[in-house]
């Protein structure tokens, strides 16, 4: 069965054709990350993205490449914001927008404890920020609240605590939503919050990787969203398909200063071109297909449900989290059943959906976590070795 994105007549040799195919067949059936994706014909073809694309250089000429600048303008239109900087990695657009706000320790950020930020940018705030975490579980189980945000500030005034400078949201975060609602309570106290006359009001940061998958499952403007907070760090090989890069946004200020920090954390690139024309092409045609997403991974919930497992947070975008501690099925199991479907999976439970799985795919998905439950219901013994997981 086909893909969410429709293909079109190839204007690719036979060869190129094929091995476009192999790439996006390999993808469709990898749950690891939304990562995965590969450029589509369709990417390729849109306005000939890639072979049309500008090659500039991104620091030696002035002008910028025009390729990247209509990738950030088209971030700016959508956001709102005033300046958008193209980066070569989510982690990067992070870390550049965290040290952007940061001026001089001592300094901390208020984050959701499995926030990308503090877990999986191997350790990069305290290396590059000198900032400490304030790491906040939130009472709810899925998403930060105000309550959560006001409980865990830190205020100047006390020499023994490092005052809180950012607060870093994460939207989503294992596929949940952070509410629009709750995102502009929490903007709302941590802008007003008292800070000394010499120091910046705190900042509101989001790890925007997979807002467009945010938005979309909360039927919100972007728009509106991006008004809560003042930069963005938006990752383009997540969910879109992009082949690789991000788009931090924020005001024209902010980003002028981002570029120094883009530049010293080896983010200064020849000919970025032909990714930023990819990261457009895709923009503009995998947005409209993540609802399709979001119901195809609702669907498969409600499969696995019935057969027995349990969840560990609400399935509401394109991730499935299995409580596999709660249902007594190891890690490696899993990975070792989907396997034999030629299926890719990381132990920790986390099956993530993109625009490349087709139902086909995720009908095999239910049928080789329907022989797990069985044969974990049958008394066989399940593989419980350790295996390395990941998270992006």
């Amino acid at each position: 069965m086909p893909s969410l994105l429709e293909h079109n007549e190839s204007i690719f040799a036979p060869k190129i054709a094929a091995k476009l195919k192999a790439a996006s067949d390999k993808a469709s059936r990898d749950f690891r990350s939304d990562v995965v994706t590969v450029p589509t014909e369709g990417m390729m073809e849109v306005k000939l993205a890639i072979l049309n694309a500008t090659f500039n250089d991104d620091i030696y000429d002035p002008e910028g490449d025009p390729s990247v600048k209509a990738l950030e303008a088209k971030i700016m239109e959508l956001t709102g914001k005033e300046a958008a900087l193209w980066t070569m990695s989510g982690t990067q657009g992070n870390q550049i927008c965290l040290r952007t706000h940061l001026t001089q320790p001592p300094h901390s950020v208020l984050l959701d404890h499995r926030a990308h930020i503090q877990c999986w940018e191997s350790g990069a705030l305290p290396v590059f920020s000198q900032a400490s975490v304030t790491t906040v579980h939130p009472k709810n189980g899925v998403f930060l609240t105000l309550e959560d945000v006001k409980a865990n500030m830190t205020a100047d005034g006390n020499i023994h605590f490092p005052p809180t400078r950012v607060v870093a949201l994460e939207n989503t975060l294992s596929g949940t939503i952070l509410p629009l609602q709750e995102a502009r309570r929490i903007s709302d106290f941590v802008r007003s919050f008292p800070v000394p006359e010499d120091c910046k009001p705190v900042a509101m940061h989001l790890d925007a990787a997979r807002v467009f998958d945010g938005v979309a499952g909360e039927g919100v403007q972007l728009r509106e969203y991006a008004a809560c907070f003042d930069s963005l760090s938006i990752c383009l090989a997540k969910g879109l398909g992009a082949p690789m890069g991000s788009v931090i946004a924020g005001t024209k200020p902010f980003i002028e200063r981002a570029k120094w920090y883009r530049k010293m954390f080896g983010g200064g690139t020849r000919q970025p071109g032909m990714m930023a024309a990819a990261a457009l092409a895709a923009l503009e045609n995998a947005v409209q297909k993540l609802p399709g997403v979001h119901a195809m991974t609702k669907r498969v919930a409600f499969e696995l449900e019935k057969l027995g497992y349990l969840f560990a947070l609400p399935v509401q975008t394109n991730m499935i989290v299995l409580d596999l501690e709660a249902v007594g099925i190891p890690g490696s199991a899993l990975v070792e059943y989907c396997s034999r479907s030629n299926l890719a999976t990381f132990p920790s439970g986390r099956l993530v959906f993109h625009h490349q799985v087709t139902e086909e795919v995720s009908q095999a998905l239910i049928s080789a976590l329907g022989r797990l439950m069985k044969d974990k219901n049958d008394g066989v013994k399940l593989s419980d070795e350790e295996l390395q997981s990941g998270c992006s």
